[in-house]
């Protein structure tokens, strides 16, 4: 072999070896830069995620200056690494520099938008001073960012939405629909996590701001029917609702002059297989007529029925019906149910057979305690089984109800 052949060859195997050694080095910092980060800079000193790893460990011993150099060197390795500046900030907050520390911090989230700790950091701050569009920023970006936070962050937020400032602009920064939106109003309405004063303060704000979604008041009004606050439920729906003649009745659209909406105290439709239900224009009255069609099918009721709030004492119900083919074991019937323990407080005589347009009566005797709220609902008095099939179609219309003395 020449001579210059053998140089040649000498120094690609050098170059080979070279090459090769500072690729293991490479693999080797990989390996220790989380857990043994000085061990990593040993193999290379400048391997960005090793003296990150070092300098957050430095400042979590209360080594200050070293995290402070550290971070230093960190940005000479890599200029754009912005959780260097988090380093930073969190050390001059550390030493009690605390304007610095904020101004370290805004740094750090420009230039690592993700970074999580600075986020948190500046929420944190931001709350401390009131500045509450701010601070729900920072958690709208921690939310979006960390999705499974939303267990841990959302009741933070129901607690601290006591203070109608904070309801406020969290109201204003639910109102474009962030994806974490649906999961806090569910957090709000829940009987176990939400909070009444918190959860009325938010969704009154979302309310007056055109940032409520029909579904989600009439979920709302829902959830405090559930809780049993119904005097709550219903004066917020009253404050909304039309009012034709200027005063709300007892049972209201009683006409059925606008279709029903399920929302609040208004006439709410359930679908019940087997059973069809619509709405027709009445002849030579206002409003409009339910028709109800049963399809030979067990049936525990029609699907109609409404919320009333109802003091102690005693009412009378009355409603224009008629029949074709109408057959049931025991007939369907009219049933006024409390929403507290005391049940069944009024039932209707049983609606069965052939007739022509007629009026029925039903009355009702609501007792002082352990009721609450009521359901007025059209249902079959059968017990589950065969016998509660129903065929046949039912018309109803003008329902009223008024106090008796």
């Amino acid at each position: 072999m020449k001579p210059m052949h053998r140089l040649l060859l000498a120094a690609a195997v050098t170059l080979a070896v070279f090459a090769g050694w500072r690729v293991f080095g490479q693999m080797q910092a990989e390996r220790f830069e989380h857990t043994d980060p000085e061990r990593a800079l040993r193999w290379r000193a400048d391997d960005p995620q090793a003296l990150l790893a070092l300098a957050e460990r430095q400042l979590a011993q209360g080594d200050v200056e070293a995290a402070q150099d550290t971070a230093r060197q960190l940005l000479r390795a890599a200029p754009l690494e912005g959780r260097a500046f988090r380093i930073l900030a969190a050390a001059s907050d550390h030493t009690g520099d605390h304007k610095r520390a904020f101004q370290l911090y805004l740094v750090a989230a420009r230039r690592a938008p993700r970074d999580l700790p600075t986020r948190l950091w500046l929420a944190q701050r931001y709350l401390q001073q009131g500045q509450f569009d701010s601070a729900i920023a920072q958690i709208d970006s921690i939310l979006r960012m960390s999705p499974q936070r939303a267990g841990s962050i959302h009741p933070v937020l129901v607690q601290m939405a006591k203070d109608p400032a904070f309801a406020d602009a969290l109201a204003r920064a639910l109102r474009p629909n962030p994806p974490w939106r649906a999961g806090l109003l569910a957090t709000l309405r829940d009987k176990r996590s939400g909070d009444p004063v918190a959860t009325g303060q938010v969704m009154q704000a979302l309310q007056a701001q055109g940032g409520l979604s029909t579904d989600e008041y009439g979920g709302w009004l829902d959830s405090l029917l559930a809780q049993g606050r119904w005097g709550e439920a219903y004066a917020r729906w009253a404050g909304a609702v039309a009012k034709p003649g200027g005063r709300l009745p007892l049972l209201y659209n009683g006409d059925f002059a606008q279709d029903p909406s399920g929302i609040g105290f208004d006439w709410r439709i359930r679908r019940v297989p087997g059973v069809l239900l619509k709405f027709e224009p009445a002849t030579g009255a206002p409003g409009q007529v339910a028709y109800l069609q049963f399809l030979d099918r067990r049936v525990p009721g029609a699907g109609l029925e409404q919320p009333l709030l109802l003091g102690a004492g005693r009412y009378r119900l009355a409603l224009r019906m008629r029949a074709h083919a109408l057959h049931s074991g025991m007939g369907l019937q009219w049933q006024v149910v409390c929403a507290g323990p005391r049940g069944v407080v009024a039932r209707g005589e049983p609606i069965e057979g052939e007739f022509g347009w007629r009026t029925q009566q039903v009355s009702i005797v609501i007792p002082e305690d352990g009721c609450p709220g009521q359901w007025l609902r059209l249902v079959n008095p059968l017990p589950a089984g065969a016998a509660q099939t129903v065929s046949g179609e039912l018309w109803l219309a003008g329902f009223s109800l008024q106090p008796q003395t």
